[in-house]
C-alpha cells in the first residue's frame, strides 16, 4: 500500500468517528468539563478546538488530558489533544 493509500484510508476512518458524543474531559491542570465531542476529538485524532488533523508545526498536537464517555458504563476514551496554534491562541482556541 502506498503513502496515498495510506492517506485516503487515514481520511475514510476519520470521517467514520463523527458521531457526537456527551463526554467527561479531565483536563491535566485538573478542570473537568463537559463537553459535545466527535469521537475523533475524544480518541485523540482530532483537535479539541478546532477538529484539525495532527501535524507539524502549528498543527503538532500537545496532549491536554482525557475524555470519557457521558451516560453509559463505558472506559475512558483516550487522551485528548490540542493543536499548538490553539494552545498558543492563534487560532482563538482556549489554553486552559
Amino acid at each position: 500500500m502506498n503513502t496515498a493509500e495510506k492517506y485516503a484510508r487515514f481520511v475514510t476512518m476519520i470521517a467514520a468517528k463523527q458521531d457526537i458524543g456527551r463526554y467527561r474531559v479531565i483536563l491535566d491542570n485538573g478542570h473537568v468539563e463537559g463537553m459535545l465531542l466527535a469521537l475523533a476529538q475524544a480518541e485523540g485524532f482530532e483537535c479539541l478546538t478546532c477538529k484539525a488533523l495532527c501535524g507539524t508545526g502549528s498543527a503538532a498536537f500537545r496532549p491536554i488530558g482525557r475524555a470519557e464517555p457521558l451516560g453509559f458504563d463505558a472506559p475512558g476514551v483516550g487522551r485528548v489533544f490540542r493543536c499548538v496554534a490553539c494552545l498558543d491562541g492563534a487560532r482563538g482556541g482556549d489554553a486552559r
